[in-house]
Formats: structure tokens, sequence, C-alpha cells
């Protein structure tokens, strides 16, 4: 008989993408992780919103457990109270009497009944001061706990944070069998299992590896330089026994209270408190395809307008490009792409779309005054205050470090109508201004081409049409200029050049296509009039 797979979710987004779904295990039992990493990496953060998370979404009379030996219950909880809105907005919490030292339990009124989560610390008798008081709480004495626990009722998880400082007594190897023995025993009783673990060095004997827990998922926590006297935070899967995910280095960010923006690519941006993963642009791209099973939607029939009445001019017979499909501006330096990029966004807001810039050129504030000055814009894309439309959405982006996997991830999310907002809907129309070097600005993005190509394959996953904006070199169009447009026209649809002209053939801006898959296009360059139409 086939095994039946059930999944235990982390709440973390970005985490469950990566593991496909979730944490998988048989139904005839549970799941077993293994946090691990270096200090400060962010492990307790992780098991601790995990279990928090499931906690807050327990059902009626379950309890989970939460073992700590380097934390007191009352810091635990401060941290709850004070660093993460969403442990008060999910569900009514209370810290019931304390009865015990070491002890405190927190009881949650949920939509599903009421589940307790009991905070204890962990004091095993090589921490204790000889004149300490308290109970000694270690391996057996957990083993025990949990016994009695299930007596009461149904317990859903057992964390213990951190497992190593339990075998820093003379009787390591009873303790490591005692260690070896709680995650048998979960598994048996159907209780799922989190394990955090100190890094620690390859022929330590003491502490028991994932291979020996049997760990159904292990995690690595570290830091990472990805320039010059700067660490990101990256998290990566070593194991996941019963499922598929997607591998590599993923990134991963840890934000404070009080953080939501409605700005959100940057580094100080995120959706709301807590940890944050931002899986691999490799990874996204993978998931993207997976998701929609390798079916990929179809360009339109109809050509766009793509609001400019010469750069629609440049198209014969009735063709030009169609929804869905990439478009790449190259101009010259001073050739007002912004404004050309504001006009294609412009004709998809006269069509009912939603639109969004994006600019690594132009700030909000400068965005508004082009609009302002031109007639062409005015009344499409601004409000009679001066404010920009709500179905239009402009983005400058401040240089940051921050990683691909979040700089893809972010833009993505705006893209799909933001992060949940009541009344957001998806972006139809989508303009960058401009790619240009973008690691100048975002030094930790690397693979700049693998990007760009990566994002357009996403966009269309969604069902967006793009317009990408880069510069040329001036010259860059006359005979025997060193530019190459090759990865232009491998990696877009359409690939359009505006360039100054020299003054023999009337000193105007001009137009040339180079590329247009499927579409008859004008050979010789036509001229470009800013405020036509």
């Amino acid at each position: 008989m086939a095994f039946v797979f059930s999944y235990l979710k982390t709440g973390l987004d970005g985490l469950d993408g990566v593991l496909a779904g979730g944490i998988r295990y048989p139904s005839d039992s549970a799941a077993f992780v293994c946090i691990g990493g270096g200090p400060g990496t962010g492990k307790t953060l992780l098991a601790l919103e995990i279990v928090s998370r499931a906690f807050l979404d327990g059902e009626d009379g379950s309890t989970w457990l939460y073992y700590s030996v380097e934390h007191s219950p009352e810091s635990i909880h401060k941290k709850l109270e004070s660093d993460f809105d969403w442990f008060r907005s999910q569900a009514k919490v209370r810290a019931l009497p304390r009865e015990v030292p070491g002890k405190l339990v927190l009881e949650a009124q949920t939509a599903r009944g009421t589940s307790r989560l009991i905070l204890t610390q962990a004091r095993p008798a090589a921490l204790q001061r000889s004149q300490a008081r308290g109970t000694t709480v270690d391996i057996e004495w957990i083993l025990a706990e949990i016994k009695n626990h299930q007596l009461a009722g149904k317990v859903e998880m057992v964390c213990v944070d951190n497992v190593g400082l339990l075998l820093t007594d003379l009787e390591y190897f009873e303790k490591r069998a005692a260690l070896l023995e709680v995650r048998r025993q979960l598994l048996d009783s159907k209780i799922h299992g989190i394990f955090v673990m100190e890094e620690a060095h390859p022929r330590d004997l003491r502490l028991p590896s994932a291979e020996e827990f049997s760990t159904d998922l292990m995690l690595q926590l570290s830091f990472r330089e990805e320039a010059t006297d700067f660490k990101v935070r990256a998290l990566e899967i070593l194991k996941a026994r019963h499922q598929y995910y997607y591998r590599g280095v993923h990134h991963f960010s840890i934000a404070g209270r009080g953080i939501t923006r409605d700005v959100y690519l940057g580094a100080r941006n995120e959706r709301g408190p807590g940890l944050h993963v931002y899986p691999s642009v490799a990874a996204q791209l993978s998931m993207a395809r997976d998701q929609a099973e390798f079916t990929v939607p179809e360009r339109g029939d109809t050509p766009i307008d793509l609001g400019h009445p010469d750069l629609n001019r440049a198209f014969v017979g009735g063709t030009g490009p169609a929804l869905l499909s990439s478009t790449v501006l190259l101009c010259e330096p001073g050739m007002r792409s912004t404004f050309l990029a504001l006009r294609f966004l412009a004709a998809g807001l006269d069509r009912g779309e939603r639109a969004l810039l994006v600019s690594t050129r132009e700030d909000r504030n400068a965005i508004r005054t082009i609009c302002q000055r031109e007639s062409s814009l005015r009344e499409r894309c601004l409000l009679p205050d001066g404010s920009f439309r709500p179905d239009f959405r402009v983005l400058y982006l401040h240089p940051e470090f921050i990683t691909s996997g979040k700089f893809t991830w972010d833009l993505l999310r705006l893209v799909q109508g933001g992060h949940g907002n009541e009344g957001d809907r998806p972006v139809r129309r989508f303009a960058f201004d401009n790619i240009a070097r973008l690691q100048d600005r975002f030094p930790l993005i690397t693979e700049q081409k693998f990007l760009i190509a990566a994002l357009l394959d996403m966009l269309r996953y969604r069902e967006v049409t793009p317009l990408l904006v880069d510069v040329m070199p001036p010259g860059a169009t006359q005979q025997g200029s060193s530019f190459d447009p090759s990865p232009y026209l491998t990696g877009f649809d359409n690939v359009i050049q505006v360039f100054a002209q020299a003054p023999s053939d009337g000193a105007r801006p001009g137009v040339r296509v180079l590329k247009s898959v499927g579409n008859e296009f004008l050979s010789e360059t036509i001229a470009l009039d800013w405020r036509k139409g």
C-alpha cells in the first residue's frame, strides 16, 4: 500500500514555497525537523516562529511544548508580544498564572478553539550553580513531561532549543541516547518535533548527526559574505526526506515590529515582522513553471498600443507587439526614455489595466512632475489633486544591499497586487526604467542577464506585458560602433532603438526596430516627435 503524505505548514511563505508546499511527512507519523547553524544566525527565531504560528492556528485542546536552555519563558513571551504584531492580531493570547519556576503557559483563543503553548526553561545539572533553586530539566525530564502531557490531551509539537547544551555533562553518551529516544517517541506518538542545534565541529561526537536523528528536514542557517564587508543571512536545505524541494542557497531577513510599508522593495521593507525567506531566482523561476504546470500563457494576436504613435508607426501591415510580449527600448542618453515608458503605461490605463512603473532613474516626485507637465499624461496618470491614479503605481528603487532573490520576489509580489491589501489587483502593464548596470545600485545582485531573463519569464506566467529600458552608448547606431545588441535580440520579443539622428537626417530623434517576433516592421529609421498625439 502506497504512503499517503500530509503537509506541515511553516507559516513562512518563502520557506513553504521552497519546500513545495510545506514539510511533507507520512500521514501515519509526524514531521521531524533539525535547524542547525552558527551563533546569531536566526535558528531560535525560525523555530519559535514555526511553533508560534502553528500554536495560533491550533485545534481545540491542543498543546505545544517549547523548551529552551538559553532563554527564560518571560523573555520569549516578551519577544513575541513586543516584536511580532501577528502574535497579538491572529488570536487572543493570555499568560496563565505561574505555578512553577521556569515555566509559563500561554493560552490562545482562536477560531478553532483553545490551544496552549507551554514555554519551559531547560536547566541541565551541568548548568546549575550549587546554590541554584528549582528542578533540573534535562532530556529524561523532558521525555517524562511529554508523556504526562499526553495523558491530559493532544500534544501537537515539541521544540527543544538548544539540544547541544543538554549534552554538556560527563554523561553525554547516555544523554545522547536519551535524545535519540525523544525523537523516536515523538514520531511514535505522531507529535511533530523541532530540534535546534548549534553548529559543532564534525569530530565532536557528543552531538548526534541529522542522520542519527533520522531527520525528515534539515535546515542550515549561516552568514555568507556576498560583498566587501557585508554578510547576508542564508538558508539551505541539506535534506528533505519525503519530498521534492528547490535546491540551492536562499536568503532570508529578520524584521521587527512596525515595519509593514506600502513600498516593499528594499533592505528594511518587509511584509511584516518576523523571518522572511527569499528563494533564489532560479528557484522562483522553477516554482513559477511548476505552479503553471509548464502551461505558458499565449501572447495575444492583436497589436497593443505602445503609447506613442511613432513607435506604433514603425510596424506595418496591421502588426505589432501584442499582449504578453516583452519589449526593450535601447535608448541613447537624453532620449527621454522615462517619458516613453510612461506613455506605454498610460495606454494600458486607457484600457482599464493596472500599471506599474519601477524606476532606478527618477523618484516619485520627478515622475509626478513629468505627468503634470505633459498633456498626454496628465489626466491619464493623475487625479485632479495631483496624486497618482489608484491603478497607476510608481516605485523608485533606492540603492540597497539586497540579494537577487529578494529583488525579484518583492517585485513580483508588487506585480501581483501588493501583499494582500484590500482592493489590490494584479498589474497588467509593467515598465522598468532602467536596467542599466543594476549591480551599481544593488551590489548583491549577480548574473544580471539571467535575472532579467528569469524576470521576463515569470512576468509572462503572471500575464503581464513588460517594457524595459536600457541605455546604449552615444553613437551605438552608427557604422563601426562596438555596441553588441545580441543579448537583447535573444532575450526579448521586441527590440527597439531610440537614438539621436545626425543633422543631415533631420536632427530629430530616430526610432528603429531591430527585432519583433512575428511582426512586419520598417527597416529604415523613422523620426520621433516627442509630443505627437
